[in-house]
């Protein structure tokens, strides 16, 4: 379950829309709609369960006063952020403290507004800091690093490092075309060269309005890719349930557009998000209404699961469900949902497992599973 940082954004967005930020097509082959046994309904099928704790309590353990992000390379790797202490934190999967870096501040090695983080099989991490518009590359053991700058007021809200190097990431872009203002989502490849993407996947783009302000920073970026670098993206949007497949060089694989129930938000849930983003709003110079789509997100994040298959977060009427994919046929293969019973503030599906961190005042870090299929 995540949840972006984009309030950085609003305090740029006129400067941003006068320099622009990058270029491209938005790239995907024709939606084909699937039907019949593909309709995404809930309840789900199968349940995701706890199987072991990892940390008892994060705060004795690693000094994590907050996770903001989780990753999980599948090689004995976790990464965890901490946007509080703005702090990176690699841990084993069983929880043997390896190496902590980072820091709140402007000097060396410290991040400003650390949002989204990434680790590779090799251990190497990314973290990408809004603020100082950087994507930063640890090396394994946390001790050196290297920024990559150009990303002031675009930096991706979600990053995977790349097997072969660079980052693919999923950012907010907002542009001068044609006299007009335009928002929308850009799903890219950065090599060395960051100020320039080597690749565009995907880029959808709307005219903006005011409403736009407040939902940047509740908007999520549903892409992930696997180890082999192939990209898999979704519209953001209540109304459609589209996924798309690309290779590493951009060229689409497929993109499917999947029946579902679409799922209001409760009176409670609205009212909180208005409430979320006036408050994040007051912190900036910029100031406009905001109203809250009354319907959920059809897709809210994407992840390869540790069986290499595609995990799909949506939100339901009572909880949050997955609807996990044959990530080369598209074909669902199952649904998934948390057991009642837990309460857990953050959820994420990495290669390395599914990871959860419960909720109160002393929250675990759990490893969960579901059922074998």
């Amino acid at each position: 379950m995540k949840c972006n940082k984009s309030l950085l954004l609003l305090t740029g967005i006129y400067l941003i829309v006068s320099t622009g930020c990058g270029s491209g097509e938005g790239t995907g082959s024709s939606v084909v709609m699937r039907s019949g046994e593909d309709t995404l309904l809930s309840p789900a099928d199968s349940m995701i369960f706890v199987t072991d704790t990892i940390s008892l309590d994060l705060m004795a353990d690693y000094g994590i006063a907050s996770i903001d992000d989780i990753d999980a390379s599948g090689s004995d790797r976790v990464a965890l952020l901490d946007g509080v202490s703005a702090t990176v934190t690699v841990i084993t999967d069983s929880g043997e403290l390896i190496a902590r870096a980072g820091g709140s501040g402007s000097g060396p090695g410290e991040f400003q507004w650390p949002s989204a983080i990434s680790i590779s099989s090799s251990g190497s991490v990314a973290v990408s800091d809004q603020m100082a518009g950087t994507v930063r590359i640890l090396e394994p053991g946390l001790d050196s690093y290297l920024d990559l700058h150009g990303f002031m007021m675009a930096n991706p809200g979600i990053i995977h490092l790349n097997p072969d190097g660079g980052f693919t990431g999923m950012r907010m872009v907002f542009r001068a075309e044609d006299g007009n203002t335009v928002i929308g989502y850009q799903t890219a490849l950065w090599l060395e060269n960051v100020s320039e993407m080597s690749v565009i996947y995907k880029e959808d783009l709307e005219l903006f309005t005011p409403n736009d302000f407040g939902r940047s920073i509740v908007t999520p970026y549903p892409m992930t890719c696997n180890s082999a670098g192939v990209v898999y993206a979704a519209d953001v949007s209540s109304e459609e349930y589209i996924l798309y497949s690309f290779e590493p060089d951009g060229t689409p694989l497929w993109s499917f557009e999947y029946p579902f129930e679409r799922t209001l938000k409760t009176e409670l849930e609205i009212l909180s998000e208005e409430d979320m983003v006036r408050r994040r709003m007051q912190q900036t110079a910029h100031q406009a209404d905001y109203t809250a789509d009354p319907y959920h997100y059809a897709v809210s994040s994407l992840a390869i699961g540790p069986l290499g298959r595609l995990w799909a977060q949506r939100s339901g009427a009572e909880s949050v469900f997955f609807d996990v994919f044959d990530p080369e046929t598209g074909q669902l293969l199952f649904t998934a949902s948390v057991e009642e019973e837990l309460d857990l503030m953050r959820l994420e599906v990495t290669r390395g497992g599914i990871l959860g961190v419960t909720s109160g005042e002393n929250p675990s870090l759990v490893r969960l599973a579901v059922p074998a299929h």
